[in-house]
């Protein structure tokens, strides 16, 4: 009896799933991005992850697509509207901030200091990165 996956647990499993492949892709987006402002040898290995993300967003979206036909959308509806994921979503919004607003005077010291050309670029970058793991990663660490 213990053994038992209820619909709403299994639509939950799936949604966590979800969340973790695409905290992983953010994360290979991320560095793609920022290795683009790099040495010229860091640079060439951006360009080859730059040339394969076709490939990834086909797997990604295919095994999304399948994991989304395990459940029914009744249960995937309910676990999106349950409140307290939706109060997870709140706070995992707010560490999202926070870590927005704490890292740009980090940024900012840092980046003047250092040798890259496109300073406000890889800023801008940084930020993105940095804000859309916290949230994706504060979500996780929420969820149920």
């Amino acid at each position: 009896m213990a053994d038992k996956l209820y619909p709403i647990d299994a639509a939950a499993r799936v949604a966590h799933r979800h969340l973790l492949i695409i905290l992983g892709f953010v994360l290979l987006l991320g560095i793609a991005a920022l290795l683009q402002f790099a040495s010229t040898d860091l640079a060439r290995i951006g360009n080859a992850l730059w040339l394969v993300m076709p490939i990834v967003i086909i797997i990604i979206a295919g095994a999304l697509s399948s994991m989304q036909k395990r459940v029914d959308k009744a249960s995937m509806k309910a676990v999106r509207n349950d409140e307290f994921r939706q109060a997870g979503l709140q706070g995992a919004l707010r560490n999202g901030f926070l870590v927005t607003l704490a890292l740009q005077p980090i940024l900012a010291v840092g980046l003047s200091m250092s040798s890259f050309e496109h300073e406000a670029a890889v800023m801008a970058a940084a930020t993105i990165i940095a804000a859309s793991v916290t949230v994706l990663a504060s979500l996780i660490w929420h969820d149920r």
